[in-house]
């Protein structure tokens, strides 16, 4: 219930923000408008509305949204703040983008371990699957390479504010991960096998 709440309030500010404020005034001859900082007031209501039920993960894996723990643990960075735990749905892996249909969902964990709540979206395209000279785009902000997997990743803090930006990779007010679960870049991804001497 406050979840709905909560959603129902964000969207009302949002698609007000969209109904009324003035068009940009065009840009000086010669000049254009930088790339905006963060969506629009109605593309971000579009997107919450398409992830609002991601807030319970059992409608994420209904969605085909699957826990990456075992696999690639949990993220943070202790100097620049946590980022949780990923939900992916691989069927999305190809080099479309599409606002509310993000490859990833993001929960922050509990002390425990158990998910707290959802806190932000992730735009994920492998490096293989885009041949463009120039990275994704989603937003008019460009994707990066990630500095580890060969993926071009953007973060998108919509179920959390982040003072760090709306697409920064981390977020000084997600709790750190418990020490009971794998972190991304020290317990996981494991190393590949070693080749026996000789092979």
């Amino acid at each position: 219930m406050r979840t709905a709440a909560r959603l129902g309030t964000v969207l009302a500010g949002l698609l007000l923000a969209a109904g009324c404020s003035p068009a940009p005034s065009p840009a000086p001859a010669g000049h254009t408008h930088p790339a905006p900082t963060e969506p629009g007031a109605g593309d971000l209501a579009r997107v919450l509305l398409a992830t609002a039920d991601a807030q319970d993960v059992a409608a994420a894996e209904a969605r085909g949204y699957a826990s990456t723990l075992k696999t690639l643990g949990c993220f943070q960075d202790p100097a620049r703040g946590g980022m949780g735990l990923h939900y992916l749905n691989a069927k999305l892996l190809d080099d479309r983008v599409q606002a509310q249909a993000p490859e990833a969902l993001v929960y922050e964990l509990k002390s425990d371990g158990t998910v707290a709540g959802l806190v932000a979206l992730e735009y994920i395209v492998p490096v293989e699957a885009w041949h463009d000279t120039k990275p994704p785009e989603l937003f008019g902000m460009a994707f990066h390479k990630h500095a580890t997997l060969p993926l071009y990743v953007l973060h998108l803090w919509v179920w959390k504010a982040n003072v760090s930006g709306m697409f920064a990779d981390f977020n000084p007010a997600v709790r750190q991960c418990p020490a009971n679960v794998p972190i991304f870049g020290r317990d996981l991804p494991k190393p590949p096998a070693s080749t026996p001497p000789g092979r």
